[in-house]
């Protein structure tokens, strides 16, 4: 007997695409990842599992192709915001699945954000500005509700434990992870996404520059220390510059999908400015610490969503949060050992080991 065949649809955001790999690497399906532009360049190794899109009626004639048995949307509103189709296609490509008898489901927590908290509000700042852009704010909320609206007779796909609720379902992926990293040395990864980058130059500008600059040069007053950087290319001139000759520091252009993953694989401690990143469920199945200096430019914008991870991603468990300004413990171990990351990860996961595979939980989406 075939295989079942599932296409993921990801948006202009990797993070999407994380949330897809973690839940279908390894699993007894047939997957395929429809990207949209913005993304193909990040392929890489996995292109022939890709296949292209940009707009929703080239999702209806790929669908039309591939002949899946299950579409996931892997975002429900930045289809929408980054300009792909609006919510009148979106509702027209779910008319078609539905009279196609294809299943579908969605993995983006936003949208079931007004259902698990209603108080909650959206603050779009404009660093132009410096202050909260209300009529942006009151825009995007109406987009949210209009969405969740459309989407309210899809099934949500968790990564992560959800209380039980006809409306949703979690699964995990035992076979996607190595309960173990690959690292060989004390190499700190550094991930800063471009709208966090943007976020802290805007807000505050050189001193941002310069207390990365100081914890850097801690680290590298250790010699067995290693450091990398994911991140826009205005932070690779800053290191270049700033640190040019310097050995054991390397900057990485935004890298493909299994470059990032196995730059963070080769990591003792991961470094983010997100404590929403959807690439942190990468160190929950590899077993890699992550450390945070600050919340992100996700949680400015929905304190609910941020609570919602804390409650269900990291289980109650509030993220490890420090200041960029202050000195930093320059041995890796250490600082995992004194922020009890270890067991931070492994309850966190033992949580998580409880739920059905994706196969199991794929059966409430047959509707």
């Amino acid at each position: 007997m075939s295989l079942p065949r599932c296409l993921f649809v990801v948006s202009a955001d990797f993070g999407e695409y994380v949330t897809a790999n973690v839940l279908s690497r390894g699993q007894p399906l047939e997957r395929r990842f429809a990207l949209p532009p913005q993304l193909v360049p990040y392929a890489g190794g996995g292109a022939e599992m890709t296949v292209p899109y940009s707009t929703a009626q080239d999702l209806e004639r790929l669908i039309g192709a591939e002949r899946p048995d299950a579409v996931v949307l892997c975002s429900g509103y930045l289809f929408a915001i980054n300009g792909l189709f609006g919510p009148e296609a979106l509702a027209a490509l779910l008319a078609r699945l539905r009279r196609d008898r294809i299943a579908i489901a969605t993995t983006d927590p936003w949208l079931r954000i007004r259902t698990l908290a209603p108080g909650t509000r959206f603050a779009i700042r404009s660093i132009r500005r410096g202050a909260v852009d209300a009529a942006q704010s009151e825009k995007v909320m109406l987009l949210q509700r209009r969405l969740e609206d459309t989407l309210a007779e899809v099934p949500h796909l968790f990564a992560v434990p959800m209380p039980a609720d006809a409306r949703w379902s979690s699964a995990f992926n035992p076979a996607f992870s190595t309960l173990s990293s690959s690292a060989s040395g004390d190499e700190w990864l550094f991930v800063l996404s471009k709208e966090d980058f943007a976020l802290l130059c805007g807000v505050e500008g050189e001193k941002f520059f310069r207390d990365l600059a100081a914890r850097i040069e801690d680290l590298l007053a250790l010699k067995e220390n290693r450091l990398r950087f994911i991140g826009p290319p205005a932070l690779g001139r800053f290191l270049a510059e700033r640190f040019a000759g310097r050995e054991r520091l390397a900057f990485l252009p935004f890298c493909d999908f299994a470059g990032f993953e196995a730059a963070l694989r080769r990591a003792k401690l991961v470094v983010y400015w997100n404590v929403l990143s959807a690439s942190l469920l990468y160190c929950l199945y590899h077993g890699v610490a992550p450390v945070f200096f600050g919340k992100g430019h996700q949680a400015s914008v929905c304190e609910g969503l941020y609570e919602h991870v804390v409650a269900h991603v990291y289980r109650g468990r509030a993220p490890a949060l420090l200041q960029l300004g202050d000195a930093l413990a320059p041995r890796a171990d250490a600082l995992i050992d004194r922020l009890g990351l270890a067991a931070w990860l492994a309850a966190i996961r033992r949580d998580y080991a409880r739920l059905p595979a994706l196969p199991q939980a794929m059966q409430a989406w047959r509707r």
